[in-house]
């Protein structure tokens, strides 16, 4: 062990970094300092309170080979073949990993790998339409737009920075959270269609001929759109009609807003220090998800995996 404060608290320095999340860096520097010394305590016995809630939970359910779970070597898709890809098998894969440093480290990495392109990707189209929407003298919903991604890279960074154990678990929620409003609204496909749209001079025209919107001043509409308008008084009768067949495309944003960034908020980060353990936490996404085989089903899917 190369540090004197973690020697002090019988604590392995690889769980101190990996499990906790603390600095290796920060370890080796801070030898005397008993703020940090306090901070790892806390760590760990939030780590063990999880840990234990998960062992007590199995032992009372009379799963088997319980032992396993308390192996240092003990992998988490392991626990989810042996136990079984419900409940169950959750709860042990979830307990082991925060047992063991390098299931621990090698979750975070991977969950991260598998979700990171959803967030990435949806952002870049959101970029491209509100520089479209500038372009056009349109701030209000460039505006819109601009929150919408502020959002999503908060909450993103909000549970990449989470370290450790912590970390992983956090990055767990946000991939249930991506998958849950794919599968129910297809966000990202439709953000994809709307940036086509407007940079397609055909494509945007059919859809506003498909629009309620539209009415008597298509025509203007569509002129609009190919850019042979370049500039429309806010509040003009023809700028309320735009603003109209806009607000239908891009009713998605609150989708992303309501479904995705307030659900994940509430299970991502410093919020996991309020629960019990484990079952707490599978409850809190039950109750978000409103399906707790759906949630089981996909957690396993993740833990075994590591991809959405």
């Amino acid at each position: 062990m190369s540090s004197g404060l973690i020697t002090r608290l019988l604590l392995d320095e690889e769980y101190v970094v990996h499990v906790l999340g603390f600095d290796r860096k920060t370890l080796n520097e801070g030898h005397y300092n008993m703020a940090l010394h306090q901070d790892i305590l806390e760590a760990h016995m939030i780590a063990e309170g999880w840990f234990s809630d998960g062992v007590e939970w199995l032992k009372d359910k009379g799963v088997k080979g319980i032992d396993a779970v308390k192996d240092k070597s003990y992998e988490v898709g392991d626990a989810i073949k042996q136990y079984g890809a419900d409940l169950n098998g959750v709860v042990a894969g979830l307990t082991a990993m925060v047992n063991d440093p390098e299931e621990s480290k090698a979750y975070k990495k991977g969950i991260f790998g598998s979700i990171r392109t959803w967030p990435k990707s949806l952002a870049k189209q959101l970029a491209a339409m509100a520089q479209w929407m500038e372009e056009r003298s349109m701030p209000t919903f460039a505006k819109a737009l601009r929150k919408i991604i502020k959002l999503v890279q908060a909450l993103w960074k909000k549970a990449t920075n989470a370290a450790g154990w912590v970390g992983g678990v956090s990055m767990m929620a946000v991939g249930l959270a991506i998958k849950y409003i794919e599968e129910e609204f297809g966000v990202l496909d439709k953000a994809k269609a709307v940036k086509s749209m407007l940079n397609n001079p055909s494509e945007i025209i059919d859809a506003v001929l498909g629009s309620d919107a539209a009415e008597e001043s298509i025509d203007q509409i569509k002129d609009f759109f190919a850019g042979k308008i370049s500039e429309v008084i806010e509040g003009s009768d023809l700028y309320k009609k735009i603003a109209k067949f806009l607000d239908e495309k891009l009713g998605f944003l609150e989708t992303i807003k309501e479904k995705f960034v307030n659900a994940a908020q509430k299970i991502v980060g410093g919020a996991l220090e309020q629960f019990a353990g484990p079952i707490a936490w599978v409850k809190k996404l039950v109750e978000l998800f409103q399906s707790s085989n759906w949630v089981i089903k996909n957690l396993s899917n993740m833990m075994t995996k590591i991809s959405i």
